[in-house]
C-alpha cells in the first residue's frame, strides 16, 4: 500500500495540472479578460509547483509574497489570488519595484515593464524570487517563467538555469508541461 501512495499522488498531481495548466483553450483568442484570468490561474499554479529552499522565506506559517511590477498587470486578475492558500500559506499581493523594502517570493512583471529579472532578484537580497512575466524575451533576460499566447492557448516557457541560479526547484511535471525549457 505504501508503494502505491507516491504513484497515486503523482497521478493525481498530473491530473490536477491537466485541468488548469496545459493551455486551457480561450473562449475567444481576442478576449483579453479571459486571457488575463487564465494567466493569473497559471501564476497561482506556478506557486504550487515551485519549491523554495529550506530555511528560506517561505517557511510553514509564513505568507507567500506575490509582488507585482507595473500598473494593474493582467487587468487586475492577480488581485483575486490575494488571500488564497497554498500549502497552508496565504498569498499576499503587493506592488513592488527594485529597491522597495520587503521580500518577494514570486514577482510578476507586467507586459511593457522594464523590470529585469536580475534586478528583481538583487532587490530581494539573498532570498530566491520566482520571476514570471507575459512578455516576449523575458527568459533571455534571465526570467524563470514566460507566459505567452500560442494558437489561442495560454502556454509557458521555463528558464531552468535561471530557476536553479535563484535557488528554486520546479516540479518535473511543470517542466513537462512547458512548451520550451531552457537549460
Amino acid at each position: 500500500m505504501n508503494v502505491l501512495r507516491p504513484l497515486l499522488a503523482r497521478t493525481l498531481l498530473i491530473g490536477l495540472l491537466g485541468l488548469v495548466l496545459p493551455g486551457a483553450k480561450l473562449a475567444h483568442a481576442a478576449d483579453p479578460a479571459e486571457e488575463a484570468r487564465l494567466k493569473a490561474a497559471f501564476v497561482f499554479n506556478f506557486i504550487k509547483f515551485a519549491e523554495w529552499p529550506e530555511g528560506g522565506a517561505m517557511r510553514a506559517g509564513d505568507s507567500i509574497e506575490l509582488c507585482v511590477v507595473g500598473e494593474r498587470p493582467l487587468d487586475g486578475q492577480l488581485d483575486a489570488l490575494a488571500g488564497r492558500s497554498v500549502r497552508g500559506q496565504t498569498v499576499r499581493l503587493r506592488k513592488w519595484a527594485p529597491g522597495t523594502a520587503g521580500r518577494c517570493d514570486i514577482a510578476f512583471v507586467a507586459a511593457g515593464e522594464g523590470g529585469r529579472p536580475a534586478r528583481l532578484q538583487q532587490g530581494n537580497g539573498s532570498e530566491p524570487v520566482l520571476t514570471v512575466a507575459d512578455r516576449p524575451g523575458f527568459l533571455e533576460e534571465g526570467g524563470v517563467i514566460e507566459l505567452k499566447l500560442s494558437g489561442g492557448r495560454v502556454r509557458f516557457d521555463i528558464n531552468l538555469a535561471a530557476a536553479r541560479e535563484a535557488g528554486l526547484r520546479l516540479s518535473s511535471q511543470l517542466l513537462q508541461l512547458a512548451d520550451r525549457v531552457v537549460q
